[in-house]
């Protein structure tokens, strides 16, 4: 493979006299920048199979020419410029990710973007020392394996490639994908010939991801829109403009600021922002308002366990409610006595009767239970009849005082924690609430943790980018780390678009009613295209 990579310039000049597109090309890809659709006829496509699947993916903006006036439909693609046109087809859009997935997809190329989106989403699958060979040509059974990890679907049985006078030249690691695809019609073959080791042409593309799009139509879950989902962001260490601004840049439709508090006097405190409801509104955002007890023990025990206080408390928050049009609250009560199970029960049994004739949602934060005393007071079974929706607190799988560092929260133990969750809550009555954190560990020299600081997504990648170790991908954990030196060693497992994304597709996998996240101001900007991705995929039935 040469290891010379040309860069792509592409300039569109409109003439308003003429209305026509005019593309120079200086070393572009065909690939790299849709032509929007101008009526421009190719002249080399009459005679193509796939004439019309040229034409449908030109107007949509996934393929366009390789010069004006010419496809080039025998022309072989190469693996950035497939998966680049797959991406468009899914509408998927580019991820700047921190941490590259490949070692030779430098961020400065015009396809890193493209390549991160699928490799975020495993439809490619790379690794802190993996490669990818861009610019090589994409052989018809990597293709196909690509689609079947879209489609993510058993090939079934071996006999749907019985019929391939080649059968023998399919590689065992592409052998799965091909049985896929052919037995859903996405690749046909020639004359009984497969041709896995072929490079897949242009108008082959077409055909392929017209098909694509056939079935992605077919199979749109409706029911996974995020229009009708639950996007819950928490106000925390922002002032109101900057939450304002980061929500814009977000999928976060409902607005969850920590606005009302216990205190010893048995009167709510209660920091309601006037702007901040306004421009909920203006924005068609909704407002779950939270209440919180500042994780202190007695006040919460006191107010529980007296019939006056609760009652007191309860009416309170009715009251607010209706006085800022509120459409909901959310409960986060941390560190909860276990002696206080029934009360914790009762409580929200009666705010939710309170709250019923405003049609106000009730929403309960719940750790995943391990049997330890942090969770000894949630009754799961008891509080999901009582409340709307029960938050399941994804992360503090390594809480920051433990002498032994490790992941917020990694994959296998989300997916227990989750395992365990479901067996007492229905999850179209739960939310996911996912870390938009990380926590900095300072270790000694064995290893252990003398300190922690929890930090945000931005200052973790700032430390990443100072880092002369690169970050490692770990397999069973579907997370990267990293180490980093300065008085003290430090190590951080990271929290990115490609491990929050395995996170995030978890819960639309086990069909939970929407993502909540901790916290809306920890986020990078990077990681709100990977999550809108995940939100597109879905939604095209894949």
């Amino acid at each position: 493979m040469s290891s010379k990579r040309s860069r792509w310039v592409t300039k569109l000049i409109l003439s308003a006299a003429t209305a026509i597109i005019t593309l120079f090309t200086t070393f572009i890809s065909y690939l790299a920048a849709p032509a929007a659709a101008s009526g421009i006829a190719f002249q080399d496509i009459s005679h193509s199979y796939a004439y019309q699947s040229i034409i449908s993916l030109y107007a949509k903006g996934i393929l366009t020419g390789t010069q004006p006036g010419y496809f080039s439909p025998k022309k072989a693609v190469t693996r950035a410029e497939w998966v680049t046109a797959l991406d468009r087809t899914l509408g998927l859009e580019p991820v700047q990710a921190v941490v590259s997935s490949y070692r030779d997809v430098p961020k400065q190329a015009w396809y890193y973007g493209w390549i991160e989106a699928a490799s975020q989403l495993d439809i490619v699958q790379g690794g802190s020392s993996a490669t990818f060979h861009p610019n090589s040509p994409i052989t018809r059974q990597e293709a196909a394996l690509m689609i079947a990890r879209l489609i993510r679907s058993s090939g079934g049985s071996g006999d749907a490639t019985s019929s391939f006078t080649d059968r023998n030249e399919i590689a065992d690691w592409a052998l799965e994908g091909v049985i896929t695809v052919s037995r859903y019609g996405f690749m046909k073959g020639e004359n009984n010939y497969f041709r896995p080791a072929s490079s897949l042409t242009r108008e082959e593309t077409a055909a392929l991801l017209e098909r694509l799009l056939t079935y992605s139509t077919q199979h749109a879950r409706q029911a996974a829109s995020t229009a009708s989902s639950i996007r819950l962001g928490w106000q925390y260490d922002q002032t109101v403009q900057q939450f304002e601004n980061t929500v814009l840049q977000s999928n976060i439709n409902t607005l969850s600021p920590r606005w009302f508090f216990l205190n010893e006097t048995g009167i709510i405190s209660d920091y309601t922002s006037s702007s901040l409801l306004t421009w909920s509104k203006q924005h068609q955002k909704k407002i779950w308002a939270m209440v919180g007890n500042r994780s202190n023990l007695a006040l919460t025990h006191q107010i529980l366990s007296s019939e006056v206080l609760r009652a007191k408390t309860i009416t309170q928050l009715a009251n607010a409610v209706s006085v800022y049009g509120l459409d909901g609250l959310v409960i986060d009560f941390e560190n909860v006595d276990g002696q206080d199970r029934a009360y914790l029960t009762l409580f929200i049994q009666q705010l939710k009767t309170a709250l019923k004739s405003q049609n106000a949602v009730l929403a309960l934060c719940v750790s995943p239970d391990y049997g330890t005393d942090w969770t000894a007071a949630f009754d799961y079974e008891q509080l999901g009849v009582a409340a709307d929706y029960l938050i399941l607190m994804g992360y503090d799988e390594h809480w920051g005082g433990s002498s032994i560092p490790g992941s917020v929260s990694s994959l296998p133990w989300l997916r227990e924690s989750v395992r365990r969750f479901v067996q007492t809550t229905d999850p179209a009555k739960a939310i996911l609430a996912l870390p938009l954190f990380t926590r900095n560990w300072t270790l000694n020299a064995s290893g252990q943790s003398v300190a922690s600081s929890d930090i945000s997504l931005d200052l973790q990648n700032q430390l990443v980018s100072r880092s002369s170790s690169k970050p490692i991908w770990h397999e069973d954990i579907q997370q990267y780390t990293v180490s980093y030196k300065d008085t003290q060693l430090h190590k951080l497992w990271l929290e990115e678009g490609r491990s929050f994304t395995r996170k995030y597709r978890l819960g639309q996998d086990e069909g939970f009613a929407g993502f909540a996240y901790w916290y809306t101001g920890g986020a990078s900007s990077d990681l709100w295209s990977s999550v809108k991705n995940a939100d597109r995929f879905i939604q095209r039935g894949l």
